[in-house]
């Protein structure tokens, strides 16, 4: 017993250890852990607000979401404040240990390895993956990260006191409760500091650029153009005054006599576009259908027929880059929605003699309001595309009647569903397979694709005219 108490003591004296460096071991300890939450609350917020929308949106957390990971960071910088805290502690040769104690060395080297690494390891996977998946945050990915976070808690709080267990003998575990209790209850306070009036940007962000609470489809087919930088985007939603209002994509208003001239000026601007100039619709859905088909006239008179409204988009991986799409050419028929304000000469496009010699054998006229009818009986709204299908041909037309009461979205609803008619309908001779291989082909010109195309087009149009009661 002498020999081995010569070679390796293992007496530990914790009354040696001055109360001032105690408690400057606590300061230090609480010090860096504020440091280190902010540096992860910075650098969270930081990459919030790069993460802006396709409308110039930060990523809007729920409270609870935010409680959930300032809790996860205040842990983490809570255990690594307490290694900080024991390595300040035992930083150098004190009275506590004898010379040939190793137990000194061994607590500092599992501090000093459990704080820089851990630090540089996770600070690095934070920049490398957190700009990608932070998209999810206050989604159901928090499902999958909840354990995760709760296991590093646990594993990193217990990997700081491995060799501390071995050196408290006396009432080893009434301090590890005490310690444990005090841990949790400065990590609740901690997690409370905001290092930003997260609340009063959040708003002003939003007020400066609001969601369009955009209408509802069921049919998404005409999605697969989805970034169309070069579209005109206007939009119309209800103003501080609950008129309706036309707004640019920068969420300036617009006067809307001057609609046709930026149309006009647009087309100017990119008359490059072989394709033509494409204009973005994105309104509320609950606007009075009047202002959609009174925005459209003025269109058609600037001989802008081609029209895209952008739909909801549910899909929580890529909702923030884009709002699904429903393209629609205009109808001329609402030259005599609005006769007064025609003025010649009127737009030529294919169908126009179509539409104005009145070449129609079979009309199918729909009463749209709250409640769908045809032929006064009224028709569910899953049954409508069925409906529809049985009246789409070459010399067939559809009729929208509108009442004073139709909304945007009740609207949408019946073009969704016939738009899905007439897809099913050219489906049936592989009209997806062609479409496809034409869009992959589209720079080099196959006129047997193009031909087929064209007359499964032709056999199954979509056709419309439009009117009110």
């Amino acid at each position: 017993m002498k020999f081995n108490h010569f070679f390796y003591d293992s007496k530990v004296n914790f009354k040696a250890i001055s109360k001032k460096r105690i408690v400057l071991s606590i300061l230090i300890g609480l010090v860096s852990a504020f440091i280190i939450y902010n540096f992860f609350y910075a650098i969270r917020e930081t990459e919030r607000l790069m993460s802006l929308d396709f409308e110039n949106r930060p990523i809007i957390i729920s409270e609870e979401s935010r409680n959930f990971f300032n809790l996860f960071f205040a842990s983490i910088s809570m255990v690594l404040g307490n290694s900080i805290a024991i390595s300040f502690l035992f930083s150098r040769p004190q009275k506590i240990f004898s010379k040939r104690n190793n137990k000194r060395a061994r607590i500092l080297n599992d501090q000093a390895f459990l704080v820089p690494n851990f630090i540089y390891l996770f600070t690095k996977i934070w920049v490398l993956f957190g700009t990608l998946t932070f998209v999810f945050i206050g989604s159901k990915f928090e499902d999958y990260l909840f354990l995760p976070s709760v296991l590093l808690i646990i594993v990193l709080y217990f990997d700081s006191w491995k060799v501390l267990i071995h050196v408290i003998k006396k009432q080893r575990l009434k301090i590890q409760i005490i310690h444990l209790i005090t841990f949790c209850i400065l990590t609740f306070i901690l997690s409370k500091v905001h290092l930003i009036d997260y609340k009063t940007f959040d708003e002003s962000m939003l007020s400066a650029n609001p969601t369009i609470a955009v209408p509802f489809s069921l049919y998404l087919k005409d999605s697969y153009q989805r970034y169309n930088y070069g579209d005109l985007v206007l939009k119309m939603d209800f103003g501080s005054n609950k008129e309706v209002g036309l707004f640019n994509e920068d969420n300036e208003p617009l006067e809307w006599s001057s609609l046709s001239k930026i149309v006009l000026d647009y087309k100017d601007e990119y008359s490059y576009n072989v394709s033509g100039v494409v204009v973005r619709l994105r309104a509320n859905k609950d606007i009075p259908i009047r202002y959609i088909k009174e925005f459209e006239f003025i269109l058609l008179q600037a001989n802008q027929w081609r029209l895209v409204y952008e739909v909801s988009n549910n899909d929580e991986f890529t909702a923030r880059s884009y709002n699904n799409q429903l393209e629609k050419r205009i109808s001329p028929s609402l030259y005599n929605v609005f006769p007064r304000k025609a003025k010649p000469p009127l737009p030529k496009f294919s169908d126009w003699d179509f539409y104005k010699d009145q070449k129609f054998r079979d009309t199918l006229s729909i009463n749209i309001s709250a409640r769908i009818k045809i032929d006064n009986l009224e028709v569910p709204l899953n049954m409508l595309s069925r409906k529809i299908k049985n009246h789409i041909g070459s010399f067939s037309i559809v009729e929208y009647i509108y009442d004073d009461l139709v909304t945007y979205q009740d609207y949408i609803n019946v073009l969704s569903a016939h738009k899905e008619a007439i897809w099913k309908l050219r489906a049936t001779e592989n009209f997806d397979e062609v479409i496809e291989r034409v869009r992959h082909n589209q720079f080099s010109r196959n006129d047997s694709l193009n031909n087929e195309r064209d007359r499964i087009m032709k056999k199954y149009p979509f056709r419309i005219t439009e009117r009110f009661e």
